[in-house]
């Protein structure tokens, strides 16, 4: 199965650079949008976005919204594009895409920060709670031993940050989920988010502990798609 995904598009910005990349992309079984696809809300460059790829793609799209699709305009966002785009919305949940390539579940959600930002903070207090019962729920969507895919927007790992200051992951991303990770296995993880980070990192166990070694010791790839750092459509073979 074949499976095309990109973050960060934050729309219009990259849209120019995105139609050149959807020419050169091929044949794909699955298409997914990492958050962040338009910038401060703009839901008509959103659109635009949906538009470029649905003249190229053929293929189902599911999208995770990122913090620059506002959280009260989510339902808008759905009603305008889910059914006139053929696009599926996850919002911490999972569902299942199957082609003549294989089969997959998806598990989509925007993802955990360790600590709201500041602005969040103060704007959306509510966050915090959110972002803690997340973890716990993103746990069990991954449970069984399925082919299974994590997209979220917020990278569920500190592995990927790169060039990120330390003193500001916690607001960037969720090593909080790097448990979950490593106890549920996906086949993928793929988020966005991190522009200053690395395209890809290998998620291990820290293997400090005994039990450490008494579980699967094959780790997680972890693939950051944020469009500021890859600079095109990536492409992943399940």
């Amino acid at each position: 199965m074949r499976i095309a995904a990109v973050g960060d598009v934050h729309g219009p910005q990259g849209l120019d650079a995105l139609r050149t990349d959807l020419e050169r992309l091929g044949s794909t079984d699955l298409f997914l949008l990492a958050g962040d696809t338009t910038d401060r809300n703009n839901l008509d460059a959103f659109e635009a976005v949906l538009r470029a790829i649905r003249e190229r793609v053929r293929a189902p799209i599911a999208a995770v919204f990122g913090n620059n699709e506002y959280e009260p305009d989510h339902p808008t966002y759905v009603a305008r594009f889910a059914d006139a785009y053929g696009v599926r919305f996850l919002q911490d949940e999972s569902a299942a895409f199957g082609s003549d390539g294989g089969r997959v579940r998806l598990v989509g959600s925007t993802g955990s920060l360790d600590r709201p930002t500041w602005w969040q903070r103060r704007n959306l207090p509510h966050l915090a709670d959110v972002y803690r019962r997340r973890i716990e729920l993103l746990d069990g969507l991954l449970a069984g031993d399925d082919a299974r895919v994590l997209l979220t927007h917020y990278p569920p790992t500190y592995a990927t940050m790169g060039g990120e200051k330390e003193e500001w992951r916690p607001e960037l991303g969720c090593k909080a989920l790097e448990a979950v990770l490593l106890r549920r296995r996906p086949k993928l993880v793929i988020h966005g988010h991190i522009h200053k980070g690395i395209p890809f990192a290998e998620l291990r166990a820290s293997s400090v502990r005994l039990e450490d070694f008494e579980g699967p010791s094959a780790s997680v790839p972890i693939h950051n798609v944020a469009y500021p750092v890859r600079r095109a459509v990536s492409t992943f073979d399940l």
